[in-house]
């Protein structure tokens, strides 16, 4: 449980960093790069959020003295070694508790969603939406079908579901070209995967939800998530269609919003009236933006490098002690360790000591109250 919760709070340290950057740099110096890189910059934190454990790679290295020092396996630990295990017990715990409240939450939402569109849904029969569905799906190249129904009390149109996806739009008359780009952009979402996306994330915060950090990376990862759609959209369509689009996107803003979307959808319309007004700008802002290829491969590269634990063995036979069965090896270095151990005490501290085993059974010397002695979970085999 210990090495659980260590674990993931490294990791939370680790992703920390580079949500501190994304804070301070984003108005100043990623604004000049494409939202695309933007977002994948927010999936490869969220991916590395997932990744609370190293992947541990051993490089066996020349020894020059053959001598196997078995001795290098002693371990000190404080006399406040139990109490230290309690209190990580006990935030092992509290972190369990705080992730499955989040996740059990979340659920709870994405049910009540469904349950209440149940009742207030619609089928699409109108033929020109149908046909704008099936031109879309052409233009982009998706053969998975997509059902389309009409919601009441909802504002904007929304993509939903991880395996059969769905479009809901607001019960109201939109005319071809309206409907032409709220496809568009709900199907940029399906053929991204954005949804799948935004479960990773949200199980991500649920694991890291005592990181304040992480409301940050929300927050951003959906800005980015919406106005990387808009930049795929609008790419390579004259200004005048982009305008169009734009008016879309603000006359969107006149209907209220009663039935609340959750995690899993992609909407077209945000309820935050700042990313619409930042997601209609951008749209008609005829600046360039930089790709940046290379940031993007140098973080994934980070990224990856990051979830990897480097560790050096003297050859290439390591046994641990979790195995079911303890090698006579093992029993030969626990003796030596207890007979090393013993011949440095006095005699009076020799009527002292106590031998305890912990729960990986692992010897315990005690001396007193006062000096504690354990041998590492790990050892080296001597070449034969």
């Amino acid at each position: 449980m210990s090495y659980i919760v260590m674990e993931v709070f490294k990791t939370s340290i680790y992703i920390s960093v580079p949500i501190i950057l994304i804070h301070l740099l984003k108005n100043k110096i990623l604004s000049k790069y494409t939202h695309k890189l933007n977002y994948m910059i927010c999936i490869l934190i969220t991916l590395r959020m997932l990744f609370v454990s190293s992947i541990e790679i051993y490089l066996p290295v020349e020894v020059l003295n053959k001598k196997s020092n078995k001795l290098n396996s002693v371990a000190y630990i404080s006399e406040n070694s139990t109490n230290l295990e309690i209190f990580l017990s006990l935030i092992f715990y509290a972190w369990i508790l705080g992730t499955i409240f989040i996740l059990m939450s979340n659920i709870y939402k994405q049910i009540m969603f469904y349950k209440k569109m149940k009742n207030i849904k619609y089928k699409i029969e109108d033929e020109y939406i149908i046909d704008a569905l099936e031109k879309e799906k052409q233009a982009l190249n998706i053969k998975r079908n997509i059902n389309i129904f009409k919601v009441n009390g909802l504002s904007s149109p929304a993509l939903i579901g991880f395996i059969k996806h769905k479009i809901i739009i607001p019960n109201k008359d939109y005319n071809q070209e309206e409907i032409k780009w709220i496809l568009r952009h709900e199907l940029i979402h399906f053929k991204r995967k954005d949804n799948l996306l935004k479960l990773l994330l949200m199980i991500a915060s649920a694991i890291h939800w005592f990181n304040p950090l992480v409301k940050i990376l929300n927050k951003y990862f959906k800005e980015q998530c919406e106005l990387s759609c808009d930049e795929e959209v609008v790419d390579k369509f004259s200004i005048d269609e982009v305008k169009n689009y734009a008016f879309v996107l603000v006359n969107s803003l006149r209907y209220k919003n009663t039935l609340k979307s959750t995690f899993c959808s992609s909407q077209f319309y945000n309820d935050e009236i700042k990313l619409i007004k930042s997601r209609v700008e951008k749209i008609l802002d005829s600046n360039k933006y930089k790709n940046g290829t290379s940031i993007s491969i140098f973080i994934a590269m980070i990224a990856v490098i990051s979830m990897f634990s480097i560790s050096t063995i003297t050859n290439q036979n390591i046994s641990y002690a979790s195995e079911s069965v303890v090698s006579n090896d093992f029993q030969s270095i626990e003796e030596e360790f207890v007979n090393h151990i013993m011949s440095r005490l006095t005699e009076e501290e020799k009527r002292q000591v106590k031998i305890v085993r912990d729960e990986d059974n692992y010897p315990i010397i005690s001396v007193g109250e006062s000096k504690y002695f354990s041998i590492s979970k790990s050892f080296e085999k001597e070449s034969k």
